[in-house]
């Protein structure tokens, strides 16, 4: 068993954000067929890309530019 509740249970860790939240608590890039789907726990962004990279980046931009709202 690994220490973290994400290689664990993730499907559960990210329904439990995302039923609880409104504000950007978690961000999740996942593969779907050929591209990725990326979202986050507020319910205001998401997004699909083309590589998991390209959506972690636009994850990240979104935190940031969540933050300084």
């Amino acid at each position: 068993m690994s220490d973290s509740v994400l290689y664990d249970l993730p499907g559960e860790f990210v329904s439990s954000m995302a039923e609880s939240s409104g504000y950007c608590d978690a961000q999740a890039v996942l593969p779907k067929d050929d591209h990725y789907i990326a979202f986050c726990t507020c319910g205001r962004w998401h997004t699909t890309v083309p590589t998991r990279d390209e959506g972690l980046a636009l994850a990240r931009a979104h935190t940031v530019e969540t933050d300084s709202n």
